[in-house]
This record gives C-alpha cells, sequence and structure tokens, in this order.
C-alpha cells in the first residue's frame, strides 16, 4: 500500500481540524456553567450584590468566532491542496519540456 505526502498530510490537517473542533465544543460547554451565588449565613458581599452588566449574546459570539476560525482554516487548507496540484502540474510541463514532448 502506498501512501502518498498528500494523504499523509491531509491525515494531519483532518486531525488537528478535529481537535480544534472538539476544543471549541469543550470551551464551549465549560462557558455555559455558571457558579452558583453562595451566601453564607445571609451575608452577601458587596462585590455580588451589585448588579452586574450580563451580555447575554456572549456564547453568540463565541460560535461566531469559531467559525470564523473554522472557515478560515478550512479555506487556507483548501488553497494550500490546490497550490500542490498546480505545483505538481508545473513540474510535469517541466518534464514534458525537457524530454522534448513540448506539444510543437
Amino acid at each position: 500500500m502506498n501512501v502518498s505526502r498528500f494523504q499523509i498530510a491531509a491525515c494531519r490537517w483532518t486531525t488537528i481540524l478535529a481537535v480544534l473542533v472538539a476544543v471549541v465544543f469543550v470551551a464551549a460547554a465549560a462557558a455555559q456553567t455558571q457558579p452558583p451565588l453562595a451566601a453564607i449565613d445571609g451575608f452577601v458581599p458587596m462585590s455580588s450584590a451589585v448588579p452586574r452588566e450580563v451580555l447575554p449574546a456572549t456564547p453568540l459570539v463565541f460560535y461566531a468566532y469559531s467559525f470564523v476560525w473554522l472557515a478560515l482554516i478550512g479555506y487556507v487548507f483548501s488553497i494550500w491542496r490546490r497550490m500542490a496540484r498546480v505545483e505538481q502540474d508545473l513540474a510535469d510541463v517541466q518534464r514534458r519540456l525537457k524530454d522534448g514532448q513540448g506539444g510543437r
């Protein structure tokens, strides 16, 4: 079984992409858990008594940034594959020209 460099590189990039997706989902799950407010003997510290500004769209912003980064990584990978194909075609053309099979 002969495995090309492209197949090895594609496997590596697929593994990296899978790890990144797993990290994004773990981070999203961790971000959704909120610690409970603990009041001991009715005492609430001043910092937690003051209402804080809450952004309900924080998970959406996180997902949007995650999507953009994943799309960017996919786009770069796609360009990398196409450039490898173009370089291979150019090498074939150069080899044919050296061999005298230029087509003229």
